[in-house]
């Protein structure tokens, strides 16, 4: 017996937490690990970006006779300097696609966190029908034995009894639906866990609702300030104006610098040794047909790039503002229910006393079992439903707003 116990609990899959998932997915899954190395190549080609060119070495022979009675090698070292602010310039476009990297990074990582929530309350969702059905498949049972003792004693219909009897199937019907519910919600959690899909879960945790959830006005100006995809427009622009500085500093020559010693082996008289330095320019003369159409374009993508940011913020609003309605909408909801599923007990346990007594009809019975099932069920979606937008919130906000907390600190409320 000991044994038995002891092998049972080494089986069963420890409870998941949604916290504990949470983390999980932002250490293992692929996605971000891509996103992650991603950013740090990024931020790698910043410093690159604003380095000096490798200087150039050169050796040639120099204006030798054809004779080879000397040997004249002249060694050249050159370095370029590009003037004008473009070595700023470009290193500020680096800096600017590091951060929309870093922007993305924290976009998906919202994404990830949303669809891992979504994942694990579907996941609820599919465990509570399962809870319920069993619940109303013992309500069913009782209601079949005394519609069967009815049906023997003659007071009742032998169709009461196939009612009965096919309301019991269909339950079951349902239960094989929430079963394979629950294995697809399985499967997606898993494959953003890195996990195998093949190892059973272990049994989610019933959430609850935010003790308080900020007004949508403040919802939207975190948004405006902690909204990665805000955070990479902004990037954006400022590497398009990056592009316009580069463009109009093409205007500008770059200069060149060398240094050069030739020495004459062989040289039977004379200085065997010379030195040679200088520098050089590069000519920018063709202003109207190449200079110019370059600074308008990019400053067409600078006001490309401010734009994008305005509609995206638009679009953040709007974003936020109905998904914070959608939000307070579930809470009534599950509020509502909360409230009707006590009532629909007491009608249930009524209408079963009142059968069995002979004072009430069938059909009575069987809408009672059949409305607490559509509370209890929808009570279990609104709940699954509410949680799911809470991480919507969250990703459409950029920033916590207790997640966390509502996932952990749920508990099942006494009917």
């Amino acid at each position: 017996m000991i044994a038995a116990c002891v092998a049972l609990a080494v089986a069963a899959p420890p409870p998941l937490s949604l916290v504990d998932l949470l983390h999980e997915a932002r250490e293992k899954n692929p996605e971000l690990k891509a996103a992650q190395a991603q950013m740090r190549a990024s931020y790698e080609n910043i410093s690159a970006a604003g380095a000096l060119d490798d200087p150039t070495l050169m050796v040639q022979l120099w204006n030798a006779p054809v004779d080879f009675s000397s040997v004249p090698v002249m060694v050249q070292l050159a370095q370029a300097f590009p003037l004008g602010g473009k070595r700023g310039a470009r290193t500020d476009v680096a800096r600017a696609d590091a951060t929309v990297a870093e922007a993305e990074l924290a976009a998906r990582a919202r994404e990830i966190e949303t669809q891992v929530t979504a994942a694990y309350f579907d996941l609820f969702l599919a465990e509570r029908t399962q809870a319920v059905d069993d619940e109303i498949e013992n309500v069913l049972k009782v209601l079949l034995q005394s519609t069967e003792a009815r049906v023997s004693a003659g007071k009742g219909e032998q169709l009461e009894l196939l009612r009965a009897q096919a309301s019991l199937v269909q339950l079951r019907s349902n239960r094989e639906v929430a079963i394979d519910q629950r294995k697809s919600a399985w499967a997606r959690l898993a494959a953003l866990l890195d996990r195998n899909p093949a190892v059973p879960p272990g049994p989610t945790k019933p959430p609850d609702v935010l003790a308080r959830l900020p007004d949508v006005t403040t919802l939207q100006q975190r948004a405006f300030q902690d909204r990665p995809e805000l955070m990479a427009a902004r990037a954006r622009i400022a590497s398009a104006e990056a592009h316009e500085r580069l463009a109009k500093a093409a205007a500008i020559p770059d200069l060149n610098v060398f240094v050069a010693e030739m020495h004459a082996f062989r040289n039977p008289v004379g200085v065997s040794d010379f030195l040679f330095a200088g520098f050089q320019i590069n000519l920018p003369i063709f202003d109207g047909s190449k200079n110019r159409p370059r600074i308008s374009s990019a400053q067409a993508q600078v006001v490309s790039a401010r734009e994008s940011e305005h509609a995206l913020r638009n679009r953040v609003a709007a974003e936020v503002a109905a998904i914070h309605a959608h939000l307070l909408s579930e809470q009534h909801q599950i509020d509502l229910h909360h409230a009707l599923i006590p009532i629909a007990r007491k009608v249930i346990g009524t209408a079963e006393a009142s059968y069995a007594a002979g004072r009430a009809d069938f059909v009575m019975v069987l809408d009672s079992a059949r409305e607490l099932r559509m509370h209890e069920l929808e009570l279990a979606m609104h709940l699954a439903l509410y949680e799911q937008r809470v991480a919507e919130l969250q990703r459409a906000v950029g920033a916590e707003l207790g997640l966390d907390e509502s996932a952990e600190t749920g508990h099942e409320k006494p009917h």
